[in-house]
């Protein structure tokens, strides 16, 4: 019998449902504080995935709180779990969350409109025609 050993990146506990992409995103977050109290908060994901995040934030939270996270760049706001509180460095603290229900697209930057897209065109064809 052969034993073979294993890597750690194949454990299941080490599985990825979705690739993690560092990408700086703004993001608000709100949540409600130890006294039931709202709050909100601008930070920033720094590592993002179709499932989740790695968010910066100076508020304190507990594993498993909801919260509530918006990316204000495409206008969408989701519920997430609180999934690890990581080390803290300037005040704020790695935080781990997933998204309730997985919502692949959220992070990305919303498309530019066909119009801005036809009219840099135009620019990009008068500019050679002078020439």
């Amino acid at each position: 019998m052969t034993v073979v050993p294993s890597n750690p990146d194949t454990r299941p506990q080490n599985r990825r449902r979705s690739k993690r992409v560092l990408k700086r995103v703004p993001v608000v977050v709100r949540l409600r504080d130890a006294g039931k109290q709202s709050l909100a908060e601008n930070a920033e994901a720094i590592i993002v995935n179709d499932h989740g995040a790695l968010i910066l934030l100076s508020a304190p939270v507990k594993v498993n709180q909801i919260i509530r996270v918006e990316n204000p760049t495409i206008r969408e706001e989701l519920l997430c779990r609180v999934t690890t509180v990581g080390a803290s460095f300037m005040g704020k603290t790695q935080v781990g969350i997933e998204f309730i229900v997985p919502t692949p697209g959220f992070w990305q930057a919303p498309p530019k409109p066909k119009q801005a897209e036809s009219k840099s065109a135009e620019k990009v064809e008068t500019t050679g025609a002078k020439k």
